[in-house]
């Protein structure tokens, strides 16, 4: 009998602590793509036949690897810039009768992805010189902060006015581009291409989301309206559609075509200006150079005819001042 006793404390331990694989040793992990992190280890169990990734704060398995030779496991489907990130992950052997490790006493640091490029932002028509324009965050945490950027001027969009530039991003809670920004004393034919990015907790920036390209509606031109053939270089405009937005190198512009009445009037930038008239048949040629630089940048024209007391206007027409 004492010989049995004496036999079962000395084999007891050993089966015991046989039974339990040796767990792996943490190594770095290593970031993937915004949605994926690989945990890596150092496996220490000669019998193990499989790995488990464990979330220690949530008591959960989050995934599984059923090879021996492993030397990472994967986490997909991680939410891109969450601020809480993936903490307390740790690696447990598994050995080919079932049997697990111990989780480590010291699990892997907490890793956060990056955000990724938030969808293309909405633009919503509110009247005639109003837009809302909005961006969402996407896959993004609901905490990233969210940047809606005016490609065609390179300026920041906020709510204060038209554009600002700002030199860092601008969160939603600060100025509300999930929610919707809305611009104002917007001109008819204007053009617009806007683009989202996304900024996490600690500065992370994604990729610009797509462009979304956009044109306020134009007026209607009245019957007799002069018509437009020249402004700067851009030169055989006859008959072209003016649902565009013409270019020019010169900051000194000349806008000309011909008209069906006794003046013209043009409108730059909302200041009216009377044009040079030529010829003395009923259709006339009209021309229009400012008398001083106007920059760089976009700029609106209206044309005029004056004809029996009336004014027939054109639409808005667009045009930029290139370098």
């Amino acid at each position: 009998m004492k010989t049995l006793l004496a036999a079962i404390l000395i084999i007891s331990p050993l089966a015991a602590s046989a039974a339990v694989p040796k767990a792996p040793t943490l190594l770095l992990p290593q970031v993937v793509s915004s949605t994926e992190i690989r945990w890596f280890f150092k496996n220490n169990e000669p019998k193990a036949v499989a790995f488990e990734l464990w979330d220690v704060l949530g008591r959960r398995m989050i995934s599984q690897v059923a090879n021996p030779k492993a030397t990472y496991i994967a986490e997909t489907n991680v939410v891109p810039a969450d601020p809480d990130m993936a903490c307390g992950r740790y690696v447990v052997a598994v050995d080919d009768k079932g049997g697990r490790s111990f989780g480590q006493v010291m699990t892997y640091p907490c890793v956060r992805t990056p955000p990724v490029a938030p969808p293309v932002p909405t633009v919503e028509i509110i009247d005639s010189k109003i837009i809302n324009v909005t961006a969402s965050s996407g896959d993004n945490d609901p905490a990233s902060g969210i940047g809606i950027y005016e490609i065609q001027r390179g300026n920041w969009v906020s709510p204060g006015s038209m554009f600002v530039a700002e030199p860092e991003m601008l969160t939603p809670g600060a100025w509300g581009a999930d929610i919707g920004s809305k611009l104002i004393g917007l001109r008819p034919n204007s053009s617009y291409t806007f683009a989202a990015r996304a900024q996490s907790v600690t500065g992370e920036l994604s990729k610009w989301s797509e462009k979304k390209f956009f044109r306020m509606p134009a007026e209607k031109g009245d019957a007799f309206a002069p018509s437009l053939s020249q402004i700067g270089e851009s030169t055989g405009l006859l008959g072209k559609t003016l649902i565009q937005t013409f270019v020019t190198k010169k900051q000194m512009p000349t806008i000309a075509g011909i008209v069906k009445g006794d003046a013209v009037t043009v409108t730059l930038d909302d200041r009216p200006y009377l044009a040079e008239i030529k010829g003395t048949g009923e259709v006339k040629s009209f021309s229009f150079t400012p008398t001083s630089k106007i920059g760089e940048g976009y700029h609106y024209i209206r044309l005029g005819a004056h004809r029996d007391g009336t004014i027939a206007w054109t639409p808005t027409v667009e045009f930029v001042v290139k370098k």
